[in-house]
């Protein structure tokens, strides 16, 4: 069973428009190969086969206008060459041999190209790996024949001697022609001229009275009769030798095109095979080139469901407008609708109905609106990228019956309207649910109440199978035909009643009023005129198309207000994300703000306990010596008192800033405290709500803790081993951690001479942007190390869009650690795609 897409009647194409179409493609091909390819293009309603013929064509869209330059050059036709080359012993001359040359050069740039870029575009490599590279056979043809087509002179030993030796013999002929040319001439016998050829040798002009005074042969008489041309006696011998050494040199120029013909047809098969794919190539570079030249994409296609056109236009007024001087250009209208794209059988809204009445002023665009349709359904089943934005769906149908035009014949003896109903007859015998029917026109050229209930009924009948049906109409019953039958829908032009000029916007579910009168009124004709027609028409008319009228109005003012909601809507919605950004950022820096001053008033105060500490132990030195030395025991108490009232005034301070501490992070759980006691590099919380520092030394009792850029001498007892690095709290922290907060990583920020990381000196965000995916892995690990030890709640990482390799290294790497609460591509205003966000909690 076929799958090709039947057109009625046979002009169908010329009827859309799609002529215009294949003109422009076989512009834009480069050989003749692809030319062909393209005649033959033929829409097809097979599914899978238009979904390859469209990948083809997007990649190979995106290779042409993002990435280097394809190599097809244009190639002569070199097909009738290997047809000669066919039988045995056969050869071709050097300029064919030159063509095939050039083709296989082509060959094999455009196989290394796709080779190269299979993985982008593998259905373009499939067509491309049937070409067959044959360097050799090339290299053969440019060292023996040269662009000219002419042989090489040094295509082989024989024929550079014999080259090298007529060169040499003609260099003598010439000068002893010259001599007896002079000696001719100072006889008298010979007037001022040049020596010539005559019959393949080397003759001198000489006064026909004096022919007998030069000894040699007449070769021949000039028209006159007053010159003959004689070949010396002087240069016969040369003339031979020079007759003879062409002869030796064309035989072996024959035999080496004889040989390198034989090579040639070895390879002719492969040849052969190689233009086929050559050919499918250069017809999608040429969809390619149209796609780029008409703002095309590939459409989603499917064989049932809905029609969905989103800002499609015309392929056909597009390149019209694209072709005229930039200052004469106008913006195409874009058309907008779907076509049996609804929920189920009680679904009644104008999208969901498979039949369609656009209705609407003359000139206002129904016709375009109903080819664009057609057109475009064409386009898909060839294959083609079709002038639409996203979200454009086509359903590829089996049949296309287009009823557009003025069809009356002379010949065939019909009018309009007989010619009209022999393809509605055809579309009434043929079409099913897969099938497209375009009628212009509709129940016009015969009485209008005739004509319009001919329509109604065929409209009807298709609509009850499904079939896909855009008619344009001007018959009203046909209006309220739409409005009352389910699967049949309302759409119309728009029309500005101001200027009285057409729009060309489509709009779905309403219909649309012809402006008969306000046009007529607008070109002139006498307004007693128009009123008498207004009369005529009947009070019920005039009120219907006032009602009509005042519908388009409310529609279009329906259309302007959403258009401003939605422009408000997009602006508080770009405001409220500018403004959630600007509140993640200052949330994130109180948030180091308040760690970092944590830390340096609990460093603080660890240090004023060791001072206060000192003190303690000199007092207590001091009155051991004062009693060892029998002192007054009063002055020894109150000293005493003095110092326990010291120690409570610390301990009280130390204990409310603890508390408020507490009260500012209640959500902190825990450390999880590590085994093991504590060493050089350890990193250690001081008390149960302390800071985090890293340990620098350790003695029998203290140890020597950095917190930030503070360094504080603490008591064992009050240390709390947690491991590695830590980010928060009441998380374990890897070794790795440790380490990578020691070595200050890239795209973090050490904390000074105590080498640990503060939350407020960290670094939140690490540009990678042209690294290499080994070194970013390296830093994105000491990076995220560093984070986790200061404890910020995020973290950014810049690693660009290009090909997304590097993003998904990250990703994988990210996705491996434990430690990493979650990770996430950024809002779009905050890079999109090319930053990764990662989440510590």
């Amino acid at each position: 069973m076929t799958s090709d897409v039947t057109l009625y009647p046979a002009d169908a194409e010329q009827r859309l428009g799609f002529d215009v179409v294949r003109a422009r493609l076989d512009y834009h091909a480069r050989t003749p190969y692809g030319a062909d390819v393209l005649a033959a293009l033929r829409p097809s309603s097979d599914e899978a086969d238009v979904r390859a013929r469209l990948g083809r064509a997007g990649e190979m869209t995106d290779l042409i206008g993002f990435d280097d330059p394809f190599p097809l050059a244009t190639s002569d036709d070199v097909r009738p060459t290997i047809a000669r080359l066919r039988p045995h012993d056969s050869l071709v001359d050097g300029a064919d041999l030159a063509a095939l040359g050039r083709v296989l050069a082509v060959l094999r740039l455009v196989h290394d190209y796709l080779h190269a870029r299979k993985a982008k575009a593998p259905g373009l490599w499939k067509v491309a790996e049937r070409i067959v590279v044959m360097k050799p056979l090339e290299d053969r043809i440019s060292r023996t024949i040269d662009d000219a087509g002419h042989v090489r002179d040094d295509a082989s030993p024989l024929l550079s001697d014999l080259t090298r030796r007529l060169v040499s013999s003609n260099g003598r002929l010439r000068e002893t022609l010259s001599i007896a040319l002079r000696a001719a001439i100072a006889a008298g016998w010979a007037t001022e001229a040049q020596p010539t050829i005559r019959g393949g040798r080397a003759v001198i002009p000489v006064r026909a009275e004096a022919k007998r005074k030069v000894q040699g042969f007449v070769h021949d008489v000039s028209a006159s009769g007053q010159t003959v041309f004689i070949e010396p006696a002087s240069v016969l011998d040369l003339n031979n030798e020079i007759r003879e050494l062409d002869i030796e040199r064309a035989r072996e120029v024959e035999r080496i095109l004889r040989e390198l013909s034989t090579h040639a047809r070895h390879h002719g098969d492969d040849v052969l095979d190689g233009l086929g794919a050559l050919g499918r190539l250069d017809a999608a570079a040429a969809v390619a080139r149209l796609s780029l030249e008409t703002g095309a994409l590939v459409p989603e296609v499917g064989e049932t469901g809905a029609l969905r056109l989103i800002g499609a236009r015309h392929v056909g007024l597009v390149l019209r407008e694209a072709l005229k001087p930039k200052a004469e250009q106008r913006p195409v209208v874009p058309l907008t609708m779907s076509m049996g794209d609804g929920d189920g059988p009680d679904d009644d809204r104008p999208e969901a109905a498979t039949v369609l009445v656009v209705t609407g002023p003359n000139a206002g665009g129904k016709s375009v609106v109903m080819k664009t349709v057609g057109l475009t359904s064409l386009m898909a089943a060839c294959g083609l990228p079709v002038p639409a934005a996203p979200g454009t769906r086509i359903p590829l149908p089996t049949q296309i019956f287009v009823d557009v035009g003025d069809q009356q014949s002379i010949a065939d003896d019909l009018s309009t309207f007989t010619s009209h109903l022999t393809h509605v007859a055809a579309m009434l015998e043929n079409a099913d649910n897969r099938s497209l029917c375009l009628l212009d026109e509709a129940g016009t050229g015969t009485d209008p109440a005739e004509g319009g209930a001919l329509a109604e009924a065929v409209l009807r009948r298709l609509a009850s199978r499904g079939t896909r049906v855009v008619a344009t109409t001007h018959v009203g019953a046909l209006k309220a035909f739409a409005h009352d039958t389910r699967g049949v829908a309302n759409g119309s032009m728009a029309f500005d009643r101001e200027t009285i000029a057409p729009t060309y916007r489509f709009r779905a579910g309403v219909p649309g009023s012809s402006y008969a009168f306000e046009i007529a009124a607008r070109v002139g004709l006498p307004e007693p005129v128009v009123t008498d027609a207004r009369a005529r028409v009947g009070e019920g008319t005039v009120r219907l198309d006032a009602l009509v009228a005042d519908v388009e109005k409310r529609a279009e003012d329906a259309e302007a207000n959403l258009a401003q909601a939605d422009l408000r809507l997009a602006e508080s919605e770009a405001r409220l994300v500018d403004a959630e950004r600007i509140r993640r950022d200052y949330e994130q820096r109180l948030e180091r703000l308040r760690a970092d001053t944590d830390a340096r008033r609990a460093a603080a105060l660890a240090e004023a306990d060791e001072i206060l500490a000192g003190a303690n132990a000199s007092v207590e030195r001091a009155v051991r010596e004062i009693r060892e030395a029998q002192a007054d025991p009063d002055a020894t108490r109150e000293a005493r008192e003095q110092l326990d009232a010291a120690r409570a005034i610390v301990a009280k301070r130390t204990g409310a800033v603890r508390k408020r501490q507490k009260q500012r992070r209640p959500e902190a759980a825990p450390v999880i405290a590590a085994s093991g006691p504590v060493e050089p590099g350890d990193h250690v919380r001081v008390d149960e709500a302390g800071p985090v520092g890293e340990v620098r030394e350790v003695t029998s009792k203290e140890a020597v803790v950095a917190f930030g850029q503070l360094v504080s001498r603490v008591k064992l007892g009050r240390l709390v081993k947690v491991g590695g690095p830590t980010a928060r709290p009441g998380r374990a922290v890897s070794a790795t951690a440790s380490r990578a907060a020691r070595r200050a990583p890239s795209g973090s920020s050490g904390s000074g001479s105590g080498g640990s990381m503060s939350a407020l000196s960290a670094r939140t965000r690490l540009d990678l942007r042209g690294a290499r995916v080994d070194e970013a892995l390296s830093d994105v690990e000491q990076f995220v190390d560093a984070g986790l030890v200061a404890g910020v709640p995020s973290l950014e990482i810049v690693h660009g869009k290009g090909t997304g390799a590097l993003r998904q290294a990250i990703h994988e790497a990210l996705a491996r650690r434990r430690d990493v609460a979650g990770f996430a591509v950024a809002p779009i205003d905050q890079g999109g795609d090319g930053v990764t966000v990662v989440r510590f909690a």
